[in-house]
């Protein structure tokens, strides 16, 4: 079984995915998925706090993608594989204490085997090792 936190994760990955497609406000939408999809998330502020920390760090996510991804600019990647960097790539620029980075990492590999392409496993762990070994990210806890 899923833990509360990983389906946490998926709710604000697809939160995400479905702002950068459609439009609208990031948290309204992760609002609704939660209501509609989070029953067995019994406190959201996990979640909130993800969405929260991936709105207030957005641009310097943008830069760490960019900067390890190269070859993928960002308006161009699959917008899955994108959603679930974005996600990853703020658990480990503006982390939370008791989330360590290989979990962090791992978390997101999951997502793409899941959600993503065939390649798309390889494609994040390789991004997201990059920015965790990163000397330049504040990394602010």
């Amino acid at each position: 079984m899923a833990s509360w936190r990983h389906l946490s994760r998926i709710i604000v990955m697809q939160s995400f995915f479905e702002h950068e497609a459609r439009g609208g406000d990031f948290f309204e939408i992760l609002a609704y998925n939660l209501e509609e999809y989070g029953e067995k998330i019994d406190d959201t502020s996990f979640a909130d706090n993800l969405a929260k920390r991936i709105d207030e760090n957005f641009a310097e996510i943008r830069n760490m993608l960019k900067k390890h991804a190269p070859e993928w600019p960002i308006e161009k990647m699959d917008p899955v594989e994108r959603a679930v960097l974005v996600l990853g790539a703020c658990e480990l620029i503006d982390p939370v204490e008791d989330v360590p980075v290989n979990v962090a990492i791992n978390e997101s590999i999951e997502l793409a085997k899941t959600y993503g392409g065939e390649n798309s496993s390889k494609f994040i762990n390789g991004v997201l090792n990059a920015v965790a070994h990163d000397k330049t990210i504040k990394k602010s806890k």
